[in-house]
């Protein structure tokens, strides 16, 4: 198990497959991904090679009429619930569900992309701490995928407890109520966001200026509050430049 589907609780993240393209509300994804998985469930068969094309051309053609914020981010039609509770989401064809190693091919991706891709949350040093913290936050696996894909954010944060002379591991447990808040407020405003997970950083926050100008644009208002109460529980902070450098 990994960020994408953690060994505890019943969320899972489906970002990279392109859901968050899709001009939707919450409720709406959730309502999308059932339509997916029950028609899957009822038109596809395995053992019937065909059913996977028919399958994905008739969700793009049903999916076609929702408005897009990239018309160049392809939205995948396989990613579904893939647990009876219908809380988990992911791929409707990896091969842990249909035992054919090269299953994916049938997706816009293929096999080779969709297996090798490991987003930058994930591959991060502190991947097992921000899961664990993600789980605590998120309600339902739409909230999950939104905070495991939003990687530049989550690297800012680290970045910004790094200038501010905090280890970067210990305030999971000392900041841990802040950190808990950030993403909260974050979560806010991340609808009108396209978090795919592989996003480029182009800004390697190398000063404590740099980080602050980004989560002010990214939590307006919601960060001039934060960061006032941060400034009032931790008067000595400074910064060391470059001290959590990847």
């Amino acid at each position: 198990m990994s960020l994408c589907h953690p060994e505890k609780g019943n969320v899972s993240c489906g970002a990279c497959c392109g859901l968050f393209n899709l001009k939707l509300q919450p409720n709406e994804y959730k309502n999308l991904l059932l339509e997916r998985t029950t028609e899957f469930k009822t038109t596809v068969d395995f053992s019937i090679r065909h059913s996977f094309p028919i399958y994905r051309k008739d969700r793009e053609t049903k999916e076609a009429h929702i408005p897009k914020k990239d018309e160049m981010t392809y939205n995948c039609p396989f990613l579904g619930y893939v647990d009876d509770t219908k809380q988990r989401i992911g791929c409707m064809i990896h091969p842990i569900f249909t035992g054919d190693p090269k299953s994916q091919n049938f997706s816009f991706y293929g096999t080779s992309i969709c297996q090798a891709y490991d987003c930058k949350t994930k591959e991060g040093a502190l991947a097992e701490l921000w899961e664990i913290l993600f789980l605590e936050i998120a309600k339902d696996s739409i909230e999950y995928s939104f905070l495991s894909a939003d990687h530049i954010f989550t690297y800012a944060v680290e970045k910004f407890f790094s200038h501010s002379q905090k280890n970067t591991e210990d305030m999971f447990v000392k900041d841990r109520l802040e950190l808990v808040e950030l993403f909260r407020m974050r979560l806010g405003n991340s609808s009108r966001e396209n978090l795919t997970s592989f996003e480029i950083n182009y800004d390697a926050f190398l000063t404590l200026d740099s980080v602050e100008s980004y989560l002010h644009l990214a939590l307006g208002s919601d960060w001039v509050i934060w960061k006032g109460e941060w400034e009032k529980k931790n008067p000595n902070r400074g910064e060391v430049s470059g001290s959590f450098d990847k």
